[in-house]
């Protein structure tokens, strides 16, 4: 596809994420398994800034459902901090860290960061990706 014309954004940069974020995402999809686990990640210039745990409305293992309200306030958060949402975390704890169809199917962020958690062996792994319903394009992210 003509690069003028992809869904993703131009051109693909990555996020660098801090270590006690990436431990702090770690730590929150361990904790909810079996079911999914979700939150978001605050950035500034492409690096992580704050990681704000969101309860699965959803209670699923197969799904999330961010808590409107917990939604709401994080995202007022990043405003107040002249943050912008850079990434959506969730989890597979019965899959691999990459897309499903109900994740292509419901993305809604194009610009945002979608970074899948699944266990391979006892560790915890991740996955960066832009996500739209049609497509997921890997995007580098880097531990700092």
């Amino acid at each position: 596809m003509d690069a003028a014309l992809s869904p993703f954004p131009q051109p693909t940069h990555g996020l660098i994420l801090r270590r006690e974020h990436v431990a702090a995402m770690r730590e929150d999809v361990a904790a909810a398994a079996p079911l999914e686990a979700c939150g978001l990640v605050a950035v500034q210039r492409g690096v992580s800034q704050r990681v704000y745990p969101i309860p699965n409305m959803a209670a699923s293992p197969v799904r999330y459902r961010l808590e409107p309200h917990a939604y709401l306030r994080a995202l007022q958060d990043m405003e107040a901090h002249g943050w912008t949402l850079g990434l959506i975390y969730h989890s597979h704890p019965h899959g691999g860290p990459t897309p499903s169809a109900v994740d292509l199917a419901e993305a809604t962020y194009p610009d945002a960061v979608y970074y899948i958690w699944a266990p391979v062996g006892a560790v915890w792994v991740g996955r960066g990706y832009y996500l739209t319903p049609q497509a997921a394009r890997p995007v580098p992210v880097r531990w700092e």
